[in-house]
């Protein structure tokens, strides 16, 4: 495994088996429509072929794999090189990363792992407090381990969201016990009260984590009237191919 440049798709990639893995970003932006950051996203193609294949799939597939956490710190590495020269980065906006619950918890038996981040982020000159460590929807082995993990990144002066809220195990339970700065409701969790023209129980979860001095931001927004519907309810980011579609970045150069 190893970060190459692909020439001929214009960008770094990283290899794995017969995969071919990108990174793309895409924006989140405010109640003005400002972008204040990107999350960054893994592209997967099978061979040098443009066949992709679904990351939730991949990532479902590869946590079986004895390489996973080696493969998903390099995947971030990658994400790192990508958007540190790319047309993306700059120095007042944030960088969501997808992590899932097990690194947390890994975190709590394997402290070394918060200073390897460390160094990881020095190397491409990129504060921590621009990282927003997104904690994805899938279940934990171990809730406890998991907040603590949680918090003992945030101590390091990482962000904590939770990311695709009302999916999975991704549930008030855990936003109590992670305590993030930022909770990203899914797009499934919204279109239920929009299909049932009912936004009660979106603003009571609303109220309540802003609350809790947390911001809200609303993933997978399409269409216009969604986007004004969110504001009146008092939603403080936004994501999705309204505003931006996620974008593979062109060649940038690996920092030294």
């Amino acid at each position: 495994m190893d970060i190459d440049y692909c020439k001929r798709k214009d960008s770094y990639v990283l290899s794995f088996k017969e995969y071919i893995i990108r990174s793309a970003f895409q924006a989140i932006v405010d109640t003005d429509e400002n972008t204040i950051g990107y999350e960054a996203l893994s592209r997967i193609h099978i061979g040098s072929s443009d066949k992709q294949i679904r990351p939730d799939i991949f990532f479902d597939f590869l946590i079986k794999d004895e390489c996973y956490y080696k493969l998903l710190f390099l995947i971030n590495k990658l994400h790192l090189v990508s958007y540190r020269k790319s047309r993306f980065y700059s120095n007042d906006k944030k960088l969501f990363l997808n992590l899932p619950p097990g690194f947390f918890e890994r975190i709590r038996y394997y402290p070394h792992i918060v200073d390897d981040v460390n160094n990881m982020f020095k190397e491409y000159d990129i504060s921590r407090n621009n990282v927003v460590a997104e904690i994805t929807e899938g279940h934990a082995v171990c809730k406890q381990s998991l907040a603590i993990g949680a918090q003992l990144l945030s101590r390091q002066g990482y962000k904590i969201a939770l990311d695709d809220y009302g999916n999975e195990a991704s549930d008030f339970e855990r936003y109590e016990m992670c305590k993030p700065e930022v909770v990203k409701i899914s797009r499934e969790f919204f279109l239920v009260q929009k299909d049932n023209r009912d936004y009660a129980e979106l603003k009571i979860l609303i109220d309540t984590f802003k609350g809790r001095s947390s911001k809200i931001l609303v993933e997978g927004i399409e269409l216009h009237d969604d986007y004004e519907m969110l504001l009146s309810l008092g939603i403080d980011y936004f994501q999705g191919f309204y505003f931006h579609k996620p974008e593979c970045v062109s060649h940038c150069i690996l920092v030294a």
